[in-house]
């Protein structure tokens, strides 16, 4: 299907079921009871002293009530992506230095809005939600300012019975889109999204190239199919590659057996690939050049380990190449992701699902386990 084609429409306020359908404010005041009545506390995990992943600790706090901007969420999934193992162990670069003790991580979930701050119009109470992890990255260009919010990061994530987030990234979810498939959402889908339909603006006769198998190239080959694109996947698992096959991949490279597996790309889609989904870096950009055809597009996300020695940009004049990186998306891009997922039924693949209380285990497999596809969290 062309992309094209897919329709993209906001979805409208959630209304209280039962018969009688209660005003935004008596549903809020409803929400808010409920709250009060609930026991005075709630479970999160936080990050503690970021030495290693023992640092990470279950704790019990006061149930927060949301100030202006903000919203009380009750959380279905929590996703962990890899950006948040560097932040647990105290890895992660930007801002630099330790977060605070205190911070709740994790920057992917879905939940129900429990209760939102005062003056709040867009977001209603009942509205199940997700949201990008960065929260005040509406719509635009990327900028720095954007760590200012950065969910799980910067400010509370999502590893908590509740939390509370900023009501200017969350995105009100339809009902054939479950929260566990959202909980996969802002990290990986996402950035995919990010990368096909607003850089490379991927059509169906282009030839996508995404390297390995884990959450952002399994939605790359879910978005590209959906546009109709012909599609190429590296690993070095013949068993996962098997397993990208059945989910559409069109043509499949394992680069454990081949080095050069570049020119081996290049041979079998005959010079057509025309996109790029780096996700591991600037180690493999040697490769993935070799394995463009003229004037492809290649969207830098992996920022894995640097090489020996840098790639060598000679190709990216051979070919008159472009390259630009991303950072995940904006709560605009979610929301037309989302609606896309929802108008072609795509499903996100989901290795493992963990419980609440053995949280710290997926973060274990995140760093040990060669999966395919995301790792979830259940809450609740």
């Amino acid at each position: 299907m062309s992309s094209g084609k897919m329709f993209f429409t906001r979805r409208g306020a959630i209304g209280a079921g039962g018969g009688l359908l209660l005003g935004a404010a008596s549903t809020q005041a409803l929400a808010q009871a409920r709250v009060k009545k609930a026991k005075g506390t709630m479970r999160v995990y936080q990050v503690g002293a970021q030495k290693s992943l023992d640092t990470l600790a279950l704790v019990e706090r006061p149930i927060p009530h949301p100030g202006p901007g903000m919203a009380l969420i009750k959380v279905h999934y929590a996703g962990i992506a890899a950006r948040d193992l560097g932040i647990a162990t105290g890895r992660f670069p930007v801002p630099p230095g330790p977060r605070p003790a205190g911070l709740i991580p994790l920057s992917e979930g879905a939940g129900d809005v429990l209760a939102v701050g005062p003056g709040e119009t867009r977001i209603k109470v009942g509205d199940r939600v997700t949201s990008p992890h960065w929260a005040h990255w509406v719509s635009g260009p990327w900028s720095p300012k954007n760590y200012e919010a950065d969910v799980g990061n910067t400010i509370d994530g999502w590893l908590g019975e509740m939390i509370l987030l900023p009501t200017s990234g969350l995105v009100a979810l339809p009902d054939n889109i479950s929260s566990q498939d959202a909980a996969t959402f802002s990290g990986s889908g996402v950035t995919a999204w990010h990368a096909l339909h607003e850089v490379a603006r991927v059509r169906s006769d282009d030839t996508v190239l995404s390297l390995g198998t884990g959450g952002v190239s399994t939605f790359g080959v879910l978005f590209a199919k959906a546009a109709g694109a012909r599609v190429v996947v590296t690993s070095s698992s013949d068993e996962k590659l098997a397993a990208m096959r059945k989910l559409g991949a069109d043509v499949t490279v394992n680069y454990k057996t081949n080095p050069e597996w570049g020119k081996e790309v290049y041979d079998k889609t005959g010079g057509t690939v025309s996109v790029v989904l780096e996700n591991v870096g600037p180690r493999t950009l040697d490769q993935s050049m070799a394995a463009c055809g003229n004037n492809a597009r290649i969207v830098l996300i992996g920022t894995d380990r640097p090489p020996p020695n840098p790639p060598n940009i000679n190709g990216m004049y051979l070919k008159n190449l472009s390259m630009k990186a991303i950072s995940a998306g904006s709560r605009t891009m979610l929301e037309n992701m989302i609606t896309a997922i929802s108008h072609n039924g795509l499903k996100p693949v989901i290795a493992q699902v963990i419980p609440f209380d053995e949280a710290v285990k997926a973060y274990i497999d995140m760093r040990d386990v060669d999966r395919m596809g995301k790792i979830v969290i259940k809450v609740a």
